[in-house]
C-alpha cells in the first residue's frame, strides 16, 4: 500500500502544471525620461517637446515620467552632442533638435563629433515648408531685389537652417543677405524682425509662423522670397530659382530639413527592442485623441513621419554625390 501510495503522489507531481514564469517588469517602469530641447523655451520646439512630454509616457509599458531640459546652443549642436556623448543609451534621454544637425558632420564642422546616422530617429511630429521672408516694412518683394539690396536676416548658428540657407541663397542666386548669429532660438529671431531689429528670417518653418500668427501667411505681414516645397501658392519655389543642375541639387539636399523637421532622437547604441518600443508608442502617441485636440489648440500640425523613414533619409544625404556636399561645404563655411 505505501508503495501504491508513493506511485500515485509521483504520478500526479509528474502531471501538475509547471509554475508560470514570472512577469518581467516593463524596462520604464519607476524610470524618469528626459527630452532635451536644442532650442530656448517659448519656441515651436519646445513647445513640440512638451507636447512629446505630456502624452510619450502613456504609450510605455510601465507608464514613466517625462520631463523637458532645454539646452540651447549653435543650432541644436549642443544638444546633438550631449545626446551623442553624455547621455544615457538606454531610451531615458531623448531628443528635440533641429534637422540641420544632419549635415554639420558632412560639411566638415569639427565641432559636430557624431555620425547622424548612429542616432536612433524615433519619428517627427510632422514634415514642414521651410520659407524665407522678410518684414512688411522692408522694401524688398523678391529675391531679385535681395540681390541689389543688403538684407538683415537672424540665425542661431552653425547646425541651423537660418544659417545655411541664407549663405545658400547668397551663393546660388547672388543675394545679398547679412547674417546676425548667435540668437538662441527661432522665437527670440521673430521677436526681432518684429521689432525690427532684424529685416527677414530665411529658414523659417511656416508651422512656426502658423503657430505665432497664421494670418502672416496671407495678410501682408510677411513678404514670402522663397519656399523649399510647393505648398504655398504664389510663392516661388527655390529650386526653381537656382540656374544651375548642380545648385538645385544643393537645393534638394537642405531641403531634407522638410522631412527632419521636428524629429525626436534617441542617443546612438539602444538596444533594437528599445528603439523599436520607442518607434511604436511614438506612432501610438500621435494617433491619441488627446495629443491631436492639444495640437490643435497650439496650431502645432499633426502628421508623423516614421523613424524608419527618417533614418532612411539621413542614410541617403551620407550617400549624397561629391561635387554636392562640397559646394554645401563652401556654403556653410562662408563668412
Amino acid at each position: 500500500m505505501r508503495l501504491a501510495r508513493r506511485l500515485l503522489a509521483l504520478a500526479a507531481f509528474a502531471v501538475a502544471p509547471a509554475a508560470a514564469p514570472a512577469e518581467t517588469t516593463p524596462f520604464f517602469q519607476g524610470k524618469q525620461i528626459t527630452i532635451v530641447v536644442g532650442f530656448s523655451a517659448g519656441g515651436t520646439y519646445d513647445a513640440t517637446a512638451r507636447l512629446f512630454a505630456r502624452h510619450l509616457g502613456k504609450h510605455l509599458a510601465g507608464h514613466p515620467g517625462v520631463i523637458v531640459r532645454n539646452m540651447p546652443g549653435s543650432g541644436s549642436l549642443v544638444a546633438a552632442l550631449h545626446l551623442n556623448t553624455a547621455a544615457p543609451r538606454d531610451g531615458t534621454t531623448l531628443g528635440v533638435v533641429g534637422g540641420g544637425i544632419v549635415l554639420e558632420p558632412l560639411l566638415g564642422n569639427p565641432q559636430a563629433k557624431y555620425d547622424a546616422r548612429r542616432f536612433n530617429w524615433i519619428g517627427g511630429r510632422t514634415k514642414d515648408n521651410i520659407v524665407c521672408a522678410t518684414w512688411n516694412r522692408v522694401p524688398v518683394r523678391s529675391m531679385a531685389d535681395v540681390t541689389r539690396r543688403e538684407t538683415v536676416v537672424g540665425a542661431t548658428g552653425p547646425g541651423s537652417r537660418t544659417l545655411t540657407h541664407p549663405r545658400a541663397f547668397n551663393e546660388l542666386l547672388g543675394t545679398k543677405f547679412k547674417i546676425v548669429s548667435g540668437y538662441p532660438g527661432g522665437s527670440e529671431i521673430t521677436l526681432a524682425v518684429e521689432r525690427g531689429e532684424l529685416e527677414g528670417y530665411c529658414g523659417w518653418s511656416v508651422g512656426s509662423i502658423v503657430n505665432r500668427a497664421s494670418s502672416w501667411l496671407h495678410d501682408g505681414t510677411l513678404t514670402l522670397l522663397a519656399q523649399l516645397t510647393r505648398d504655398l501658392p504664389n510663392v516661388p519655389v527655390a529650386r526653381d530659382l537656382v540656374p544651375t543642375e548642380t545648385g538645385k541639387r544643393v537645393i534638394d539636399f537642405l531641403s531634407a530639413d522638410v522631412v527632419l523637421a521636428w524629429p525626436l532622437v534617441a542617443p546612438p547604441g539602444l538596444p533594437a527592442e528599445r528603439v523599436n518600443e520607442l518607434r511604436a508608442a511614438f506612432l501610438a502617441m500621435m494617433k491619441d485623441p488627446e495629443l491631436r485636440a492639444e495640437a490643435a489648440r497650439q496650431k502645432l500640425e499633426i502628421e508623423p513621419v516614421p523613424g524608419p523613414e527618417m533614418q532612411s533619409l539621413v542614410e541617403q544625404l551620407y550617400s549624397a554625390p561629391p561635387d554636392v556636399v562640397e559646394l554645401v561645404k563652401k556654403i556653410s563655411s562662408a563668412q
